[in-house]
């Protein structure tokens, strides 16, 4: 068999398993541990997360998992389908999933319950010389009330080809891209399409603040617009181009006709640039940088906005450690602003501004007692200043803290729990009950 009826054969196999099979969207900041400070030697994406490469299945067998044996080769039960299919170095293929139980123990109400299916996708990569076509596809469920206090949902509104989810569900794509591979080494990457912003810490740990507020997670905050990445030795960094996320968009007012102002009016613009530097193979630092323009803001990710337009910025500074093998710490802090007109039935009022000023902080203590074992405790804070021109000022403050425990117990798969408390909501963030929540999660990937 020739080697590109190989890669139409496995090909049709992966399109095929999203529908009969059962992302992971790796990244793990905490595998500097293990001394590796950046993310292209294991993913497809230079700055983490998506499609593992071959080289990072095999990682994930020989560091990550929980061993049974004493046995350094990864052998082909880290591979595709667990190795029942030899793919071509060419081509990379990925079906994930993630679903997620959650109790939620508001202060003085009833326990509310959460059946989350967070992830369907099938990913996918083909590189041919130094070009590469990457993407993936996937399935998002309708939400269900089963009754008061039990809800069945899934995630993917803001990834979706075919609009919000409907009674049918929906088809999601997180990411697709073209990219082209430059440099002697091909330490820097080309890419368009839609894409992962770069900013901060990328981590695939439920949402936390410092990734909500800035609107840079891995799971639906992805924008379309042209990257270029660097990776080397000490030092790695991306920069992007924003076009705006357009599986979305605005909606006319009934009664009056669809434009293409009003539908490109949620369309942010701008650019996102990240930066991190490893001044040795267990330290990095780093900063970020975020700046968009849209007509219309989204007021259903951030409830405090108006429906003008808004410009945002955001801006951080973070780092990685690892003191000694079993422990690893993070931590990032981000500086916010919110920029809006002030709007009032009088003109010269146009020109003030409603400025909605922010500071978030994440601090993450990843304890590996026991290769394949984590045990978790993270701390983070929200602080919020609205200033409104000739209007009173308010604040509020947002604490979540985080206990949890992480097993990668057999190949390809692995289960977290975590109990989380929360003060409230912080506006852009999550939606976060205030109380106490259980959560279990379970993952797996061929």
């Amino acid at each position: 068999m020739t080697s590109w009826l190989r890669i139409a054969v496995a090909a049709a196999i992966a399109f095929a398993s999203v529908f009969f099979a059962s992302r992971p969207a790796h990244a793990f900041p905490w595998m500097i541990r293990e001394g590796y400070t950046g993310c292209n030697t294991c993913h497809a994406d230079p700055s983490g997360a998506g499609i593992l490469t071959q080289y990072g299945r095999g990682m994930e067998e020989v560091v990550l998992r929980m061993p049974y044996k004493k046995d350094a080769d990864p052998g082909k039960m880290g591979n595709f389908l667990f190795g029942a299919v030899d793919l071509p170095e060419q081509l990379l293929l990925q079906t994930d999933f993630r679903n997620l139980f959650m109790t939620i123990l508001p202060n003085g109400g009833a326990a509310q319950f959460q059946d989350i299916l967070m992830q369907l996708d099938q990913s996918a990569q083909l590189k041919v010389g130094r070009f590469r076509v990457n993407g993936s596809i996937g399935y998002a469920p309708p939400t269900a009330n089963i009754n008061s206090n039990f809800t069945f949902r899934g995630g993917g509104f803001g990834a979706t080809l075919t609009g919000a989810p409907s009674d049918a569900g929906a088809i999601v794509a997180r990411q697709y891209w073209l990219g082209f591979d430059i440099g002697k080494d091909e330490e820097f990457l080309l890419r368009i399409g839609r894409m992962n912003v770069p900013y901060g810490i990328r981590s695939i740990e439920h949402p936390f603040l410092v990734r909500s507020v800035t609107r840079t997670d891995t799971n639906t905050s992805q924008q379309h617009g042209l990257t270029l990445s660097y990776s080397g030795e000490k030092f790695r960094g991306e920069v992007m181009a924003i076009l705006g996320n357009y599986a979305i968009h605005g909606q006319a007012p009934a009664g009056q006709p669809q434009t293409f102002a009003t539908y490109d009016s949620p369309h942010e613009r701008g650019a996102s640039a990240f930066f991190e530097w490893m001044p040795s193979n267990k330290v990095a630092v780093g900063a970020s940088g975020l700046a968009t323009y849209a007509n219309l803001a989204r007021t259903d990710l951030d409830p405090s906005l108006n429906s003008d337009q808004l410009g945002r910025y955001a801006f951080a500074l973070h780092g990685r450690i690892a003191p000694v093998k079993s422990v690893v710490i993070l931590a990032e802090a981000d500086a916010l602003v919110n920029s809006q007109p002030f709007t009032q039935d009088c003109p010269t009022c146009q020109s003030h501004a409603n400025n909605h000023f922010g500071m978030a902080g994440l601090l993450q203590v990843d304890l590996e007692p026991y290769q394949g074992i984590h045990i978790m405790a993270t701390g983070e804070v929200f602080n919020g200043h609205i200033h409104e021109t000739n209007n009173p000022t308010y604040d509020t403050t947002t604490v979540v803290g985080w206990i949890g425990a992480w097993w990668f117990f057999a190949p390809h798969f692995d289960f977290r729990v975590d109990a989380v408390y929360s003060s409230g909501s912080a506006p852009g963030a999550s939606p976060t009950a205030q109380g106490t929540s259980l959560l279990a999660q379970i993952h797996g990937y061929l």
